[in-house]
């Protein structure tokens, strides 16, 4: 037990430790119900082209973000601990074994990457329901937090958690938004690649025109 706390939380592997520890954070907080689960989170899912790209170019595509950061972390994890655990002796302590550190952390990430693509591939029919339409439908309707606005110009950002996904939404408006105003997304304007919204108080009451 001794050996595995040392190697756990010395670098490289405690890099991992700290990543895995946040993900464990975040599903047993999700499991508490203050944290919806779901499809991508933290995307940008109007921006956000090249990284949903990247993701099917790595095999990574149809199952919730956050299950593929745990099973990377997990697996990135586990390859540096053992690697530190039979190899890293041999590199001493000190500079030796901190250069031996900055090779295992993108060696393990990318193994990592390979091995959550082989992981996920099973899981996508679980998760097929959510993607039958596109994500810029299934929001329309959430609720979401004004990050920034510009009055004049009628453009900002919000957040949005829908179903586990933490999305940074480009928003339109002719409404006088403020910061942390709430607001709902009533339109997709695939045009601008943003979304109208209304406050929340107009789409409650139907005041809104």
């Amino acid at each position: 037990m001794e050996a595995f706390l040392a190697i756990t939380f010395s670098f490289p592997t405690v890099i991992f430790t700290v990543l895995l520890a946040v993900a464990v954070i975040y599903w047993l907080i999700s499991l508490l119900g203050l944290v919806d689960l779901d499809g991508d989170a933290d995307m940008d899912i109007d921006s956000s082209a090249d990284v949903g790209g990247l993701m099917v170019t790595l095999g990574l595509q149809g199952v919730p973000l956050p299950l593929v950061l745990t099973l990377l972390f997990l697996s990135s994890w586990l390859l540096a601990y053992f690697a530190d655990l039979l190899f890293g002796a041999m590199f001493g302590g000190g500079w030796g074994h901190v250069m031996f550190g900055l090779l295992v952390i993108p060696a393990a990430l990318f193994v990592g990457l390979l091995v959550t693509s082989v992981l996920v591939r099973p899981l996508r029919p679980l998760f097929r329901r959510a993607y039958k339409r596109p994500m810029q439908k299934q929001v329309i309707g959430t609720a979401c937090v004004v990050l920034a606005f510009n009055e004049s110009s009628g453009k900002g950002r919000a957040e949005a958690h829908r179903d586990g996904a933490h999305l940074i939404l480009q928003i339109r408006s002719d409404a006088p938004l403020a910061r942390r105003d709430r607001v709902v997304l009533v339109e997709y304007l695939s045009d601008q690649q943003a979304y109208w919204v209304i406050p929340e108080a107009d789409f409650l009451s139907g005041s809104a025109g």
